[in-house]
C-alpha cells in the first residue's frame, strides 16, 4: 500500500501577510522616513531628547481624537512635533482644533501627558529629568510643524502659536547643527521665540535680563580712521559668553529667505575640526583678535569709577574723548547681538560638540579669553548702512583669502547694492516663483534638485529687461513703468525701498501676464521642467529667457498688452519648434516668437 500523501501544513493562525507596497507607496514611505530622520538628527545635535513610543499613538484630549509624531525635550522646552510631506494646507486644518486646545492651557496639556497611559514615556522622562529641576510653570511647550512643501501665509495664519519648521529652515539648521552641534541652541531658541533667559536654568534668575562685565578700552575715530561716530572697543571675553551672543555677518540667518545660505557657507566643518584639535592638543588660546560689530542698545560702557559713559545718538561717548580710554563693557546676555566679521572659525572652534575633543574644550570654553575688537555704530545709523558697513568690512578683510568662495562675495555685493539690476532681477524672479505659472519652478535654495538655476535667468534674461541705469534703453520694464518718482531709483545711495518694491511688483505682474498666456496655449505636458521622465517638458533657462526677450521686444515696439490679448495672439504656439534653438540662443528664440505671433 502506497504511503499516503502528507497533509499540507495548516497556516498558523493570527499571522498576517506583510503588505506589499507599490513603487509609488515605497517612494512615499522613504520620503517620510527621510524627513523624520532629518528632523531627529537636528534635534539630537541641538541637545534635545526624543521620547520613544509616541508616533502613531491615538488618544483623546479634551474630547478631540488626535495623535503626535514626536515629542522632543531639552531642559524645560517641550516640542510637540508633526511631520507631513503631503498637502500642508489640508493637513494643517485637520490639526488646528487639537493645536488650539493645547495652546488654550499648556499646563493642563502637560497634566494630560502625565496621566495618559498611551504616552507613558513622557511621565517616565518627566519623573527622571524634569520634576526635580523645573516646576510646571517653568516648562515651555511649543508646537513644531514640519512640512516638506511650502505652506502659504494664508494657511499659516489660520493657526496660532505654531512654529513652522519650513523646509529651507530645516536645511539651514541641518547644516548649522552639523557644524557647531549644541551651540546652535542659542539660535534655535530664537527661532522658537523663546527668550534665552527662559531656557533651562536661566528661567530661575530673578531678573528678566542679565548682563556680564568685561574689561577693555575705547578707541575714538581719530585713532581708528573710521567715519565720525564709529567707535572701537577692544575687550577680552570668555569663549562661552561670546558663543551665546554671536552671529555670523547675517543677523537674520534663517529668517531671511534670500540669504539663508550665508551662515553654513561661512562656517567650514573641516576648519573648525582642525582648530578644535589644536585647542585640545596645545591647550592654549588663539592669539589673533576677533573683529565684530556690537548692538549699542545691548551694552553699557563704564569709566574707571564705574560711572555710565553715555553713548549719544551720533556715536559720541562721554565728553570730548580723544584718546584711548580704559572702560568696562557691560553686555546683555542675549543671542544675536555680536556680529562676527572676522574670526568666526576661531570662535566656533569652542562650540559644544560631541567629538573626542569636547571634554577638554568644555573646560577651555569657560576660562580662555578671546580678544574682540568691536565696532559700535552710531544709534542714528540706518539698518541698511549698518549692513553695508559689515559687508564691506568683511570683503576688505577676506577678499584676498582663497578660502572665501566667490559666490559669497557676489551675494554680499548684492546685499550692498539692492538697487542694482542684478539685485532687482533676483527679487522679481523670487516673486515669479511664489505664484503664477512659474510657481515652485525656480531653484530658491541650494538643496533643491531638478529646478531652474537662477544665475543665467537673472544675468541674461532679467538683467537687460529690468535695467534701471540705462537712460536711453526703450526695451526695459523701467522704461514701461509710468511711476512719476521712478528716477529716484537711479539716484546714488538711494534708499527708497518702498519705491523699489513697487517697481519689483510691477515687473512681476507684466512678466506673469505673458507667462500665463504661453501656458494657456501649450499642452499641459509641455509646461514641465525638461527631464528624462518628462521629455516633452519645455521649462528650461533657455525657454524662460526666450519669453523674457519677447517681452523686451513688446516693450520696445509699444505692444505690451493684457493676458487675453496675448492668449489670442499666441494661438498655435503649441506647434512652435522651441527645441530647434540651442541653450544660449535666448535672443534668437525671442525674436522668432515675436515675428511669428506679435509682428
Amino acid at each position: 500500500m502506497a504511503n499516503p500523501k502528507p497533509k499540507p501544513k495548516a497556516k498558523a493562525k493570527g499571522k498576517k501577510r506583510a503588505k506589499k507596497y507599490s513603487p509609488e507607496e515605497l517612494a512615499v514611505r522613504k520620503e517620510q522616513s527621510n524627513q523624520k530622520k532629518e528632523i531627529r538628527d537636528i534635534m539630537k545635535n541641538i541637545g534635545f531628547s526624543r521620547l520613544p513610543y509616541i508616533d502613531g499613538k491615538e488618544f483623546q484630549y479634551n474630547m478631540r481624537t488626535s495623535e503626535m509624531d514626536d515629542i522632543f525635550i531639552n531642559e524645560n522646552i517641550i516640542l510637540i512635533t508633526e511631520y507631513t510631506i503631503g498637502s500642508p494646507g489640508t493637513h494643517l486644518l485637520k490639526k488646528k482644533v487639537f493645536y488650539d486646545k493645547i495652546n488654550e492651557d499648556k499646563k493642563n496639556f502637560i497634566d494630560f501627558l502625565l496621566t495618559e497611559e498611551k504616552l507613558k514615556s513622557f511621565k517616565e522622562y518627566y519623573e527622571n529629568n524634569i520634576k526635580s529641576k523645573y516646576s510646571k510653570n517653568e516648562l515651555r511647550v511649543k508646537i513644531l510643524y514640519c512640512s516638506k512643501k511650502t505652506i502659504s501665509n494664508e494657511h499659516k495664519n489660520l493657526v496660532d502659536d505654531v512654529k513652522f519648521f519650513d523646509y529651507h529652515i530645516v536645511q539651514y539648521f541641518k547644516s548649522l547643527t552639523k557644524t557647531i552641534k549644541k551651540s546652535s541652541k542659542y539660535e534655535f531658541m530664537d527661532f522658537l521665540d523663546i527668550p534665552f533667559e527662559e531656557f533651562g536654568s536661566n528661567i530661575k534668575n530673578s531678573s528678566s535680563k542679565t548682563t556680564h562685565t568685561f574689561k577693555g578700552n575705547i578707541l575714538p575715530e581719530e585713532k581708528s580712521k573710521f567715519d565720525e561716530g564709529y567707535k572701537i572697543v577692544s575687550f577680552y571675553i570668555d569663549a562661552a559668553s561670546l558663543l551665546r551672543r554671536s552671529y555670523v555677518l547675517r543677523q537674520n540667518g534663517w529668517k531671511d529667505v534670500e540669504n539663508v545660505g550665508h551662515y553654513q557657507r561661512m562656517l567650514e566643518s573641516s576648519k573648525i575640526n582642525a582648530m578644535r584639535k589644536y585647542l585640545s592638543d596645545r591647550n592654549r588660546v588663539f592669539i589673533n583678535n576677533i573683529i565684530a560689530t556690537i548692538s549699542t542698545d545691548k551694552i553699557k560702557l563704564l569709566d574707571k569709577d564705574d560711572k555710565n559713559l553715555v553713548i549719544k545718538d551720533d556715536g559720541e561717548i562721554g565728553n570730548d574723548m580723544f584718546d584711548v580710554t580704559p572702560t568696562k563693557i557691560e553686555i546683555e546676555d542675549s543671542c544675536n547681538i555680536i556680529g562676527l566679521i572676522d574670526g568666526q572659525h576661531r570662535t566656533y572652534a569652542y562650540h559644544e560638540g560631541d567629538d573626542q575633543y569636547e571634554k577638554k574644550i568644555s573646560e577651555l570654553r569657560k576660562v580662555q579669553n578671546l580678544l574682540v575688537t568691536g565696532i559700535l555704530f552710531p544709534k542714528k545709523e540706518s539698518p541698511k548702512k549698518r549692513l553695508d558697513f559689515e559687508a564691506n568690512l568683511f570683503l576688505e578683510i577676506n577678499s584676498n583669502q582663497k578660502n572665501v568662495p566667490s559666490q559669497i562675495q557676489q551675494e554680499i555685493e548684492l546685499l550692498i547694492n539692492p538697487f542694482s539690476s542684478i539685485a532687482v532681477g533676483k527679487k522679481m524672479l523670487l516673486g515669479l516663483n511664489q505664484s503664477g505659472p512659474l510657481s515652485n519652478f525656480i531653484e530658491q535654495y541650494w538643496y533643491e534638485k531638478g529646478k531652474l538655476k537662477t544665475a543665467s535667468i537673472v544675468s541674461y534674461g532679467l538683467r537687460p529687461l529690468v535695467k534701471i541705469e540705462d537712460i536711453k534703453a526703450k526695451d526695459s520694464l523701467f522704461h514701461l513703468w509710468t511711476n512719476p518718482d521712478k528716477n529716484k531709483l537711479k539716484a546714488k545711495n538711494s534708499n527708497d525701498f518702498d519705491l523699489l518694491k513697487e517697481y519689483t511688483e510691477f515687473g512681476v505682474e507684466k512678466i506673469r501676464d505673458l507667462l500665463i498666456a504661453f501656458k494657456a496655449n501649450l499642452n499641459a505636458k509641455k509646461w514641465e521642467t525638461y527631464s528624462a521622465s518628462t521629455p516633452e517638458g519645455l521649462i528650461s533657462v533657455s525657454f524662460i529667457n526666450g519669453i523674457l526677450n519677447v517681452l523686451r521686444m513688446l516693450i520696445e515696439n509699444g505692444k505690451v498688452s493684457n493676458i487675453e490679448d496675448y492668449k489670442a495672439k499666441l494661438k498655435g504656439i503649441d506647434s512652435f519648434n522651441f527645441k530647434q534653438f540651442k541653450s544660449s540662443q535666448y535672443r534668437k528664440l525671442g525674436e522668432e516668437i515675436y515675428k511669428k505671433y506679435f509682428k
